[in-house]
């Protein structure tokens, strides 16, 4: 199947009677088949340097007459496999497609030269020039799914999202990342050549803010990739924010129902309360976590507990809702909160507005009261979390086979790059972190088809269809 010398050829049009069907070739004898076919095509194709289109007719084949025909012809390596090419559009007769195939694979005059007898012209297998577009580095493996996503796409949504990632949308994010992994692990290792002439390549810090970034992209996109992996999934939706500051109140609220316990005892909740509900039309997960603290040696096991599980609920939330207490100064936690960028959409909402010593933010994007039976804030937040939660479901970026693919590839990068992270803020020596940042690269690779073997490329290019 991963042969390349072969000239492949195939039907690509559907099956079944059309006004048009097309008949696809590509490798070194490609001239040699259309002679099969077409006639006084000699001439035409030995001239040609550049892709051109020809109006041409068929041979008078037995039990077919000659038929008009249109030849487009890729002579070199600009053609999408980056060898020569050729499409004949004919008449969309199944049978007449079927044994101009047939005559093409199956000629019965000799090969004239040793060349030509070792020219093997067959039936292209499914997948068989994508494949080949793919291990000519015209396409990578995202793209080469997209083919298929454009094929198999059943509305418009499904089709936009198919094109967007062949036109390589998907692409682009991980070859950034990629480039970016490369030159982070550039310095690391020059500075590990010359660790001798204490010379700094490059800065620890500016390290920390560069692996930082690739691991808030990564944990975007594995978001983004769990959407299309679930068949009816839930939104996760957070509530985060200091103890006390109005978290489990909104969350009753948002539920309809006393789930969680309020008190004006700050660090109340310890666990994290979660409930399944409808919000806007769309299936959500309400999950309310314990009030953040700083963790430090006065936190029992308990309390540091708590904030280590609000942590893990926050990083695969699809909505942050950030609870500001507008009736009091905003901490420092708060402040580094809001001047932080979330892997995910986020809503700041400022409670208990209807305090004697209400402080209003511009920050917020809601503000709530203490009560909030028919509050118009309450309202409000339903409507924005509706309008945030329909803009993720509209900017999906991978197709269901893709994320399926690289489900394992992307949680193995997210898990090498957090402990790049945490490397990164033990100061710990760079050779282990220059080895996580490998790590990384080869998993992004085996996405983009940079690393791959054989099993990949047959997993992949089987689901196709003859022809594409």
């Amino acid at each position: 199947m991963f042969s390349t010398e072969d000239t492949i050829v195939a039907i690509a049009s559907a099956a079944g009677s059309a006004q048009r069907g097309i008949i696809r070739l590509s490798g070194p004898a490609v001239p040699r088949a259309l002679r099969r076919v077409i006639a006084n095509i000699e001439s035409t194709v030995a001239s040609a340097s550049s892709a051109t289109a020809y109006r041409v007719a068929t041979r008078n084949l037995e039990g077919f007459p000659s038929v008009p025909a249109d030849l487009y012809y890729w002579p070199d390596e600009r053609s999408y496999t980056q060898q020569c090419s050729a499409e004949l559009h004919l008449p969309g007769a199944a049978p007449l497609l079927q044994f101009i195939l047939n005559t093409i694979c199956l000629d019965k005059q000799p090969s004239t030269t040793v060349a030509e007898q070792d020219q093997c012209i067959r039936v292209a297998q499914p997948g068989e020039f994508t494949l080949r577009a793919f291990l000519a580095g015209r396409i990578d493996l995202t793209q080469a799914e997209a083919v298929l996503g454009v094929i198999d796409a059943r509305d418009k949504k499904e089709l936009e999202l198919a094109l967007s990632q062949l036109a390589g949308g998907l692409n682009s994010r991980f070859e950034i990342l990629r480039q970016q992994l490369l030159t982070m692990l550039a310095h690391l290792e020059a500075g590990l050549d010359f660790a001798e002439e204490d010379i700094e390549f490059i800065a620890r810090d500016k390290i920390k803010k560069q692996v930082g970034h690739v691991h808030q992209e990564l944990l975007g996109i594995a978001l983004q990739l769990e959407q299309r992996l679930i068949s009816g999934m839930e939104y996760r939706i957070v509530l985060r924010g200091e103890a006390n500051a109005g978290k489990s109140t909104l969350f009753n609220a948002l539920a309809q129902q006393p789930l969680a316990i309020v008190s004006d005892i700050a660090g109340t909740t310890r666990d994290y309360v979660s409930q399944s509900l409808q919000l806007n039309g769309m299936p959500c997960l309400l999950i309310d976590t314990a009030g953040v603290e700083s963790v430090d040696a006065s936190l029992s096991v308990i309390e540091q507990h708590a904030q280590e599980m609000t942590c893990e609920q926050q990083k695969y939330a699809h909505l942050e809702i950030l609870c500001l207490d507008g009736s009091r100064q905003r901490s420092q936690w708060e402040t580094q909160q809001l001047q932080t960028t979330p892997p995910h959409a986020r809503i700041v909402v400022q409670t208990k507005g209807d305090c004697a010593n209400f402080d209003s933010t511009a920050a917020a994007d809601v503000t709530t009261s203490v009560n909030l039976q028919h509050d118009e804030g309450l309202q409000a937040l339903e409507k924005l979390i509706g309008v945030r939660l329909q803009r993720q479901a509209g900017e999906a970026i991978i197709l269901q086979q893709t994320a399926s693919r690289c489900q394992e590839s992307l949680l193995q990068a997210t898990l090498s790059i957090e402990r790049a992270l945490e490397l990164c803020n033990t100061d710990q020596g760079e050779e282990l972190l220059a080895a996580e940042l490998r790590h990384v690269l080869q998993h992004l690779g085996l996405i983009v088809g940079t690393v791959y073997n054989d099993d990949i490329l047959e997993e992949i290019f089987s689901t196709f269809c003859i022809g594409k």
